[in-house]
C-alpha cells in the first residue's frame, strides 16, 4: 500500500476562479486565480498565479505557439480569426498558470490565501513545457472544440487507397 505525501496533487481540489487579468501596479504580469481546497481543510483559499508578458513570450516560441494556432485557423472563417486568436491567448495563459499552479501544489500548500509569483517555478516550468508542449496546447484545443490537426492527418492517411486498387 502506498500512502500518498502531504504534497500529493489529488489531495486538492482546484477551480478555475477568473483571469487573466493584469497585476494591479505591475502592468507587465497577467493573473490568472483559483480556489483551492484541500480535502484535510475545513476550507478553501484563493490562490493568484502570475505570469510575467515576458515569460509568456518565451513560452509561446517554444511550443511553437504561432504555427501551432495557424494550423486551426486555416479551418476557421475569416471573420472568427480575431475572436478565436483572443480566447487562445487567454486560454495559454490559463493553461500555463495552471502548471504553475501544479508544481506549487506537488509541494505542498499552506492553508491561505496567497500568490504564486512570476518568477516562481521558472525551471521547473521551463523543464515542463520542453517534455510536454501538448500539456499547454492540448487544454486550448479541446476548450475551443478544435479538431486535432495531427488526428485527421492520420485519418487522410488511413483513408489513402493503396497503389493499383
Amino acid at each position: 500500500m502506498i500512502i500518498p505525501s502531504s504534497s500529493d496533487p489529488a489531495r486538492y481540489r482546484v477551480t478555475f476562479f477568473f483571469g487573466p487579468e493584469t497585476v494591479e501596479h505591475q502592468p507587465n504580469h497577467l493573473r490568472c486565480v483559483f480556489n483551492v481546497k484541500k480535502r484535510s481543510w475545513k476550507g478553501g483559499v484563493q490562490v493568484a498565479v502570475d505570469v510575467a508578458l515576458e515569460q509568456l513570450i518565451q513560452v509561446r516560441g517554444r511550443i511553437g505557439y504561432p504555427a501551432w494556432l495557424g494550423e486551426f485557423l486555416q479551418d476557421v472563417e475569416p471573420d472568427d480569426h480575431d475572436d478565436l486568436i483572443s480566447r487562445a491567448d487567454d486560454l495559454l495563459v490559463q493553461a500555463l498558470c495552471t502548471c504553475k499552479l501544479n508544481l506549487a501544489l506537488h509541494n505542498g500548500l499552506e492553508q491561505e490565501n496567497q500568490i504564486i509569483g512570476a518568477e516562481a517555478f521558472d525551471a521547473e516550468l521551463n523543464r515542463v513545457i520542453d517534455e510536454r508542449p501538448g500539456q499547454l496546447t492540448d487544454r486550448i484545443r479541446l476548450e475551443l472544440d478544435l479538431s486535432d490537426v495531427s488526428d485527421s492527418d492520420r485519418e487522410g492517411e488511413n483513408n489513402a487507397k493503396p497503389e493499383g486498387v
